[in-house]
């Protein structure tokens, strides 16, 4: 059992490295890693305080008279629950094809192509930063952990561009000829 918990311990730091990794401009690395940290103990607040909320609490009130901007955890580290969240929500958001164009006798046409494990997760953390880049809110780190809840429970923008992609593939003829024909009798 605990080979299973290094696997996934270091499955998220790799997640991590490709959030740090997409984020980064201008060389400052550390303050990638500092949204990322945020967003991930935003995630963690919003999963502990919608624990806490039970089915006869109201939505916008915080539970036991606290304050809802009082952070939730005291140390740096995210918890594991929000690891799994995010792992969700790159699973969620993970294309099995790309699109891509040919230019055939004159014509342009996409072309449905598969894509590996790795590219696929590339790209659905490329477009999960991309929509809460596109959000409007407060601040990147707010942003980046609703569009990462939103994706984990297959809502939002990201997940969306998922499907999106995927009409895309079955509608193309090209994607039809790896299926059985069947024959009229």
């Amino acid at each position: 059992m605990a080979r299973i918990k290094i696997k996934n311990a270091l499955k998220s730091k790799a997640f991590i490295e490709i959030f740090n990794k997409i984020l980064i401009r201008n060389g400052k690395k550390k303050l990638a890693s500092r949204i990322i940290q945020k967003s991930l103990n935003i995630i963690e607040n919003q999963n502990k305080a919608s624990f806490r909320e039970g089915p006869d609490s109201k939505r916008g009130e915080a539970s036991n008279g606290q304050n809802k901007a009082r952070p939730l955890s005291h140390g740096n580290e995210p918890n594991e629950e929000s690891f799994v969240i995010l792992e969700r929500a790159i699973r969620n958001t993970t294309p099995s094809v790309e699109i891509q164009t040919r230019r055939i006798r004159g014509s342009v046409y996409p072309i449905p192509v598969e894509l590996d494990i790795d590219r696929g997760t590339y790209r659905a953390i490329r477009w999960i930063i991309a929509a809460a880049k596109k959000r409007s809110g407060k601040t990147l780190e707010i942003n980046l952990s609703n569009e990462i809840l939103d994706a984990s429970k297959k809502v939002g923008s990201a997940f969306y561009k998922k499907q999106e992609v995927h009409k895309i593939a079955e509608k193309n003829p090209r994607s039809q000829k790896h299926k059985k024909k069947k024959k009229n009798k």
